[in-house]
């Protein structure tokens, strides 16, 4: 997946001991990662310049911060206020006018938090990117080449595109960098002659950005290169995203908008500024294409059942945890915790593994900026030995513990990477855990959280992982799926639905609104002259993730429209029910993390969407009397997948009358058997263990490979006395229209033929 950024070096050490945190900081107004931020610079943490990587800054590193007005505060003598503060104007929201971001220098933070008339100041962490003789392997596999043919080039139409930057990157030869310029594309003929209409101002400054907008307007121009073409930064900020999609609309006319840029704090259950925006542009007339994410499965969510913390303190005396709840400051101290186990006895954690940066949006359902947030829920992170890490010391963590009810937002962030001597299955991998805790008591009752773009597995996960403008009622959510394996969606594609409980006033809705998203599929991994990797081996990189899906289908669009007439010749929801009656399906199963088999007295269940770590997969025996498991044979050359031969890739977590040393394993010459041999005698009745491997489809040379994908996968077991059992992994059945891939792939030659027949 491309568009994840990775943290600045952090010295680490291995092992720490609980610390004592410094007093948090007072100011009650501030949020979202500012009140950590400005207690770093109060006392000098030499991690300050690593966080502050992850927020949206000025060149001099000063953060941006949102400013809300309190209700009829006078908004020009705060502004002025705020401006002898430090504070630097960038935008304010013309949707919801108490609302304005700008630069704000940490020093003076405290004097910007105690002016008259500011309810709160927030961070804003960097929004994650959903990443001519050139030409994109979207155009046969979504038959744009047949309907080029009878001459549709989106000629008369504009669209218009929002990513991080168009023209900002310098050139350079060093591979995922970029190799080109605007300039260059366009002499190339990877952009239009005319070349791309960038709305005054806003372009990231030179050195800020990859250019990935820049890709995303050469796979609009392969599949419509006779529209006009627009550009919008949507990295400034978040109101200003929300501004610029309204002027792509109002100065830009266009007819089609896309993106692939989602913010942390865009809300799961309501509708925030830039759900509202690309409603505004809908029903101006713009049909509106965003990308769905990339986060897969990997999203947690829940009913709130919250038991005291006496109570789970008690647990934990019992045995039922292996956390130190002590340890939490009495400041933030939750009044309950949530208990993770439905059924069964109550488990107060939630294992998280995480390698790589990664970064978790947690909310609940309470409405934004509107005076309605009465709870103030915290995710507390605690290591594997139990030890609680505070935010403002602890080397591999960062996360935000405030007062919701005074920052008006049902929103808390956690970032997370591993310990560096921490390796599982050859890479470099930490379990964290989560405990959620109710501070102050409040109502709220639906509880979730995302890990944004990376990789991190939970112990209970796989709930829709698609949320924000995407998913606004207005616009269409784009899943993806490889060019060369369209049948099924990438991996990390997010499902849908969504569940809206408020309306834009924070209304709770008399039923909630479930919205089917996303509700098409699209391209990715397809060619671009400087963006990405060259995985296919064809001398181009490969631009992944539902960044490229989304401009597929918006460019797919605008040849509706040309068929239909030309601008405005069809309302947005007509375009979209024309694509979406007319798409090909990818049938896929809407619950796809269940995959199992049994083989005679042996069980085999894949557990997650990561094989590669000792707690994906499970193998137990039952009961065999006498007799032993001599090996197990996973055979994937049904399925069209290999093993990875290196020997580190296999792994072992958990186990029960069994230990790796009792274990030999080896990969066929062709890399489709996985065989494990057991010592005599060490895999019998009840013995069970946890394990990971490596295992892809080599044309995509990826390990995250759902456990659905398994359907097929042949199983053989050998016992002690030579008899032997098969089997094959069984799946949830699939479905034609599904929460991955919605009504399926585009296809423009069926959707224009339709919209020329109205």
């Amino acid at each position: 997946m491309l568009g994840i950024r990775l943290i600045g070096a952090i010295a680490v050490s291995a092992l720490y001991p609980f610390i004592s945190t410094p007093a948090l900081a007072t100011d009650a107004t501030l949020g979202a990662g500012l009140r950590e931020l400005s207690a770093s610079y109060d006392r000098g943490d030499p991690r300050l310049t690593a966080e502050l990587k992850l927020h949206l800054t000025d060149r001099t590193g000063n953060p941006l911060v949102r400013v809300r007005l309190l209700p009829n505060a006078n908004a020009d003598a705060v502004i002025t206020q705020l401006a002898a503060a430090g504070f630097r104007l960038l935008v304010r929201s013309t949707i919801n006018p108490s609302l304005m971001e700008g630069y704000l220098p940490l020093a003076d933070v405290h004097t910007a938090a105690a002016i008259s008339g500011v309810h709160s100041i927030l961070a804003q962490q960097r929004p994650v990117l959903r990443a001519g003789p050139v030409p994109s392997q979207a155009v046969p596999l979504e038959k744009v080449s047949v309907a080029r043919a009878r001459g549709l080039d989106g000629a008369g139409l504009r669209i218009g595109a929002l990513s991080d930057s168009y023209n900002s990157c310098t050139p350079t030869s060093t591979p995922n960098t970029c190799s080109t310029s605007a300039a260059q594309d366009i002499a190339a003929g990877e952009l239009p002659a005319a070349g791309v209409t960038v709305l005054p101002g806003q372009d990231l400054p030179p050195g800020q950005g990859t250019d990935e907008g820049r890709a995303i307007e050469q796979l609009l121009y392969d599949i419509a290169p006779g529209a006009q073409l627009g550009f919008a930064t949507a990295d400034i900020s978040e109101l200003q995203f929300a501004e610029n999609i309204l002027a792509l609309r109002s100065q830009f006319n266009a007819d089609v908008i896309c993106d692939d840029v989602i913010y942390f704090d865009e809300p799961m259950y309501s509708d925030g500024l830039l759900a509202q925006a690309v409603d505004l542009v809908s029903e101006a007339g713009a049909a509106y294409f965003s990308s769905a994410g990339n986060n897969g499965l990997e999203a947690y969510e829940d009913e709130y059942r919250g038991i005291s913390f006496a109570s789970a303190q008690s647990l934990i005396a019992r045995g039922g945890g292996n956390v130190h709840l002590e340890q939490i400051p009495a400041a933030i101290r939750p009044q309950t915790v949530h208990n993770f186990n439905r059924e069964g006895p109550p488990s107060i954690t939630q294992r998280i593994s995480v390698t790589g940066l990664n970064q978790v949006s947690f909310q609940w359902d309470e409405p934004f900026n509107l005076g309605l947030v009465k709870t103030d829920f915290v995710i507390y992170v605690f290591d594997k030995n139990g030890n609680w890490l505070d935010p403002n010391v602890a080397p591999t963590v960062f996360y935000t513990t405030d007062n919701t009810v005074q920052t008006d937002e049902p929103f808390q962030y956690i970032e997370m990477i591993p310990f560096p001597t921490d390796i599982v299955g050859g890479a470099n991998v930490s379990d964290y855990q989560f405990v959620i805790g109710n501070v102050n008591g409040g109502p709220a009752r639906h509880i979730k959280y995302i890990n944004v773009n990376g990789l991190a597995v939970s112990e209970r996960q796989n709930a829709p992982s698609t949320f924000g403008h995407s998913t606004a009622s207005g616009g269409r959510g784009v899943a993806a799926t490889y060019y060369a394996i369209p049948k099924f969606p990438e991996d990390f594609s997010s499902p849908g639905p969504v569940t809206i409980y408020f309306d834009t006033q924070g209304k709770r809705l008399p039923q909630p609104d479930v919205r089917f998203t996303p509700q098409i599929t699209a391209a990715d991994g397809v060619d671009t002259s400087f963006f990405g990797l060259d995985t296919d081996g064809d001398g181009w990189p490969n631009f992944f993730g539902t960044s490229a899906a989304a401009p597929d289908a918006a460019a797919v669009a605008a040849l509706v429209l040309q068929a239909a007439g030309g601008s405005a010749s069809l309302r947005p929801r007509d375009v979209y029910r024309l694509l979406e009656r007319t798409a090909t399906p990818i049938s896929h199963p809407d619950d796809p993390w269940v995959a199992n088999a049994s083989a005679g007295p042996v069980d085999l269940s894949v557990n997650a969407d990561w094989t590669r770590w000792d707690r994906d997969w499970t193998l137990s025996v039952d009961a065999i009397g006498r007799r032993s498991v001599a090996s197990v044979t996973l055979d994937v050359a049904p399925i069209g997948l290999t093993f990875n031969p290196n020997p580190d890739r296999f792994s072992v977590g958990d186990s029960n009358g069994i230990t790796v040393a009792d274990m030999t394993w080896t990969v066929s010459p062709d890399a489709t058997k996985f065989t494990i041999a057991f010592a005599p005698a060490s895999l019998t009745s009840g013995g069970r263990f946890d394990f990971g491997l490596s295992v892809f489809a080599p044309i995509e040379g990826s390990t995250e490979e759902d456990p659905y994908r398994f359907r097929g996968m042949k199983v053989s077991v050998t016992l002690d006395n030579g008899q032997t059992f098969t089997s094959t992994v069984s799946a949830a059945p699939n479905v034609s229209i599904n929460n991955f891939a919605g009504f399926g792939l585009v296809n423009a030659d069926a959707a224009t033929r339709a919209a020329g027949s109205r």
